[in-house]
């Protein structure tokens, strides 16, 4: 049997010694030529350590030789690190193997000593009861120690991570919580803090310019909770490194969907390096999988950032393509998902109200319509056809239903120019239609709100839903002229400080928390008050059911999914039960009830229903499947296209007469 092979550190490099009919092997050759790109010296090569870090250069050689069956000994530095990755293996195992007993129904924690150790570390049960699906959340992110909560969006996941966290705490197996997520999930965490531990845990934006940053990490001491954006997080990976190197770190992502990026990008990148460096990691989302499979990727990388549960990317890639339920048979220990059935929810009720589209828009909308029949007449097959639609942007039928006045101006939400035709007649209408008339869908909405203004009872506020920003301004004008109560708006021009919609360096901002504050005002208003918003800007880590009952829909394109999460919004865990919650759509309709493309999407929601529920609220965790660009969600699938073009077509998908 051949002397193992030595690996020591000198300097920069990896000095590898053995036997030399070891190194003769072809194979053991090309691995130091030409993928450590080593040099050949006596008995033995010499490793540079080029963008790798000297434990993972080592980690990387010691690996690759055990593969080969050869014997290894390490010394030193060197040895550190082999013994470092031991113990990661070894941890990883008791982990697995501990939350595959849970998964079996063999806990090997108890709640009720769980609960014993949060009273004892603060934990308030009188404020901050924790509902059975929230205890078993807490006892598997203590048993897989590094986890994932996908539950539901209005779970609970903030307060089941920060029992877990208080656990940790009174364990004292951490000294220190940091929570990156959106800028809107940071009132929620305050929120919860307060009300489950009081001062225990002292909290903390991380704002400001980067000297005020530094010193609050400077000053963070056990027990310190610091909320910090995506964008910051990635700024300031050497100083949370540092920070994690100083103290005991456990690092929570909230809306981790967020860092969804398979490659390139600078928050997923960021925080898994931060992670390498943390005691305890747990991931949350509602929707970990916005488009595919591979939105786990960098989720998982955060939890065990060596990849114990991903492997390499382009393996993990082509297994979420090919064999994606091998991947969920393998995480399924780490992971864990509460659905919305579980919640005990009252259903809510859902009034369809009809808005007949009169004089000059109903003019407007069947010009568009006229507009949509040319474009797609001068093509022979039905395929051609279907794609001239889309180039052609149906999305502008749903705005011409919903406010003509749209079409006059640019949309930034879908990129969408000033809509410009070579039609005088049509141009003319639209021209002149704000000075003319109010939308058939705004006078509908007028009288569900005064309705619900008049109530003497609780249930006097409602959330009104329009995916056209513009259409918010004019709606809420409208409504403040009309009834002169209190409206309040949010959509993507409110700052968040967090700069969410785009990954940029360095963060400089310190913008108020405006998204916050303009909710607050909204649910805190004495007696009747609307909000008005868009679904996209609105979408998470935003609660509305403690005072808001009520939602209207001027419009809705064809994202089932994004539809559903807007409803979660009021109705979530925390409603008293009996509370009733309403949701009111609108639809518009031509002369005599005819049908228009709102028509057709109401179809097309109510045919996605049923499944998007499951990818949603089921218990599974699946794909969403949806696009990364908002107006191809938002214009429907190949069906949905096909749909509107018989619609418009009167034909069938053979071309035949209907």
């Amino acid at each position: 049997m051949s002397e193992p092979i030595s690996l020591t550190v000198e300097g920069d490099a990896l000095i590898v010694i053995g036997a030399a009919d070891v190194f003769e092997d072809r194979s053991v050759r090309l691995f130091f030529t030409s993928i450590m790109g080593a040099s050949r010296i006596e008995q033995g090569w010499r490793c540079p350590r080029r963008k790798m870090t000297l434990p993972s250069l080592v980690l990387r050689v010691n690996n690759f030789l055990e593969s080969k069956g050869l014997q290894v000994h390490s010394e030193g530095i060197a040895d550190d690190a082999v013994q470092r990755d031991i113990e990661r293996r070894r941890s990883f195992q008791r982990a697995k193997d501990a939350a595959v007993e849970l998964r079996s129904g063999n806990a090997v924690l108890d709640i009720t000593d769980v609960e014993r150790l949060l009273a004892v570390s603060g934990w308030n049960f009188e404020n901050r009861s924790l509902y059975p699906h929230q205890q078993a959340g807490v006892v598997h992110g203590l048993t897989a120690v590094n986890a994932g909560n996908f539950s539901v969006p209005g779970a609970g996941k903030t307060i089941t991570s920060l029992a877990i966290a208080t656990a940790h705490f009174g364990n004292d197996d951490i000294d220190c919580l940091i929570v990156v997520g959106p800028l809107s999930c940071f009132a929620p965490w305050e929120k919860e803090n307060r009300s489950a531990l009081g001062t225990t845990l002292k909290t903390q934006r991380v704002r400001g310019p980067s000297s005020t940053r530094r010193l609050i990490y400077q000053a963070a001491r056990t027990r310190s909770l610091l909320l910090l954006s995506y964008s910051t997080a990635a700024t300031d990976k050497t100083l949370l490194i540092d920070l994690c190197q100083r103290m005991r770190v456990m690092l929570i992502v909230d809306e981790s969907h967020r860092i969804k990026r398979f490659r390139g990008g600078l928050w997923a990148p960021a925080l898994m390096e931060i992670a390498r460096h943390a005691r305890v990691k747990l991931v949350l989302s509602g929707t970990p999988m916005p488009q595919s499979g591979k939105d786990l990727y960098s989720q998982l990388r955060v939890l065990w950032p060596a990849g114990e549960l991903t492997g390499p990317s382009d393996d993990f890639a082509n297994r979420a393509d090919t064999d994606f339920d091998s991947i969920l048979r393998e995480i399924v220990p780490f992971v864990g998902r509460t659905p919305k059935a579980a919640l005990g929810l009252d259903p809510y009720t859902i009034q369809e109200h009809n808005a007949e589209l009169t004089g000059i828009q109903a003019e407007i909308y069947l010009l568009i319509e006229d507009q949509f029949r040319r474009l797609v007449q001068d093509f022979d097959s039905w395929r051609d056809k279907i794609e001239a639609l889309k180039r052609g942007k149906p999305i502008r039928l749903l705005q011409a239903a919903t406010n003509p006045n749209l079409l006059n101006g640019s949309d930034s939400s879908y990129k969408l120019p000033q809509y410009s035709i070579a039609n005088p007649t049509l141009m003319q209408r639209l021209a002149d239609y704000s000075h003319r008339e109010t939308p058939a869908k705004h006078l509908v909405a007028l009288e569900i709100i005064r309705d619900i203004a008049s109530r003497t009872e609780t249930g006097q506020k409602a959330v009104c839903w329009s995916n056209f920003v513009r259409n918010l301004d004019q709606f809420a004008a409208f409504i403040r002229s009309e009834l002169g109560i209190p409206v309040f708006q949010i959509d993507g021009r409110v700052p968040t400080g967090d700069q969410s919609s785009q990954e940029l360096l360095p963060v400089t901002s310190d913008v108020d928390d405006t998204r916050e504050a303009i909710i607050d005002r909204f649910l805190t208003t004495t007696g009747p008050a609307i909000l008005v918003t868009n679904p996209a800007s609105t979408s998470e880590s935003i609660s509305l059911h403690s005072s808001c009952h009520n939602a209207i829909y001027l419009d809705r394109t064809y994202d089932c999914a994004l539809f559903l999460q807007s409803i979660d919004r009021i109705h979530r865990l925390g409603l008293r039960k009996g509370q009733a919650v309403a949701v009111h759509i609108i639809e518009a309709r031509l002369s005599g009830g005819g049908s228009t493309i709102d028509t057709l999407v109401a179809a097309s929601l109510r045919s996605k229903e049923a499944v998007m529920r499951q990818l949603l609220e089921g218990a599974d965790l699946l794909p969403l499947n949806e696009t990364e660009d908002p107006l191809t969600d938002a214009q429907g699938d190949d069906k949905d296209i096909e749909d509107l073009l018989k619609y418009l077509l009167g034909e069938q998908a053979d071309g035949t007469s209907v």
